[in-house]
């Protein structure tokens, strides 16, 4: 792997957080450095754990946009919920329900297919929400790892029944969407992100005090409503070269999603599919026939 990711070492530390850093990716749980600056990131070295570098597109891999602070998530609602949230911060207000279950993406190309770039009805603002590692971290402590195929079939819209046994939190990981090419053949206004067979995008399911930890503890919330449109402009161009032209121009204002692993135990990031083991098998089987 070329590009910076979840693990580091730089030339600049002591031998003492080196050594610490070895031990961690020695467990395979370790989340970016808390005290990492953008001024630092450039310094870093990339160190993937031996057993993701093995296994290449076999192991689903968690990718999107995180600092020092935190990591980026992503959902769209319809605006009187957004404006609320965009208002205060945080989501409530009296069109919000704050136990049914609710989806947090933090791939952005999944989030334009999922939304239509803002277009489609009830999800017309797209917004750019920021949670701490330690956040994120409960979240995922308290997920299960469901078959896409079946919990796709069982949800509708950002609110759905929880699946019977999945509890109050969940991921799935579906088919990775493009950012910057659209799906081939199809009519300009039924656009979508290229559909990436090959690599899987992670999607968490919240419910319950999930889902209420999950609105309590967001740092900051972001409209990108207009940013996704545009993107479905740039993918509505005819012609190919048209398309990489106007992307190239969006380029510096999209999300620089980078692989991301937390700092669970490596039991549970085997159970959630982010290491090698019986669900990365699984998710590994998905679009190529009948999964195991």
């Amino acid at each position: 792997m070329s590009e910076p990711s979840f693990i580091f070492s730089s030339r600049k530390r002591q031998v003492t957080r080196s050594l610490s850093t070895i031990a961690a990716q020695a467990r395979g749980s370790v989340i970016p450095p808390r005290n990492m600056t953008s001024r630092r990131r450039s310094e870093e070295t990339f160190i993937p754990p031996p057993e993701v570098q093995m296994q290449g597109n076999d192991i689903p891999s968690f990718r999107g946009e995180w600092d020092a602070e935190g990591v980026y998530v992503y959902q769209a609602y319809r605006p009187e919920i957004a404006d609320w949230a965009l208002e205060h911060q945080s989501f409530g207000g009296p069109t919000w329900k704050p136990t049914r279950m609710t989806w947090i993406k933090p791939s952005f190309g999944w989030m334009l297919y999922r939304s239509g770039y803002g277009g489609k009805s009830g999800q017309a603002k797209v917004l750019k929400i920021k949670l701490s590692h330690e956040t994120m971290l409960r979240l995922l402590s308290d997920c299960k790892c469901v078959d896409s195929n079946r919990e796709t079939q069982g949800r509708k819209g950002n609110g759905a029944t929880p699946h019977e046994g999945g509890g109050n939190g969940r991921v799935q990981w579906d088919p990775e969407r493009d950012l910057f090419s659209p799906e081939q053949g199809g009519r300009k206004k039924n656009r979508e992100p290229r559909r990436m067979l090959r690599r899987r995008a992670i999607q968490i399911g919240l419910a319950g005090n999930l889902s209420e930890h999950y609105a309590n503890q967001i740092l900051s919330i972001e409209d990108v409503s207009d940013l996704a449109r545009e993107v479905g402009s740039a993918h509505g161009l005819k012609k190919d070269e048209d398309v990489a032209s106007a992307m190239d121009d969006l380029r510096s204002r999209l999300p620089d999603e980078r692989q991301y692993l937390p700092d669970l135990p490596k039991s549970k990031l085997i159970e959630l599919a982010m290491l090698p083991g019986p669900a990365a098998e699984r998710v590994a089987q998905l679009g190529r026939g009948r999964a195991r």
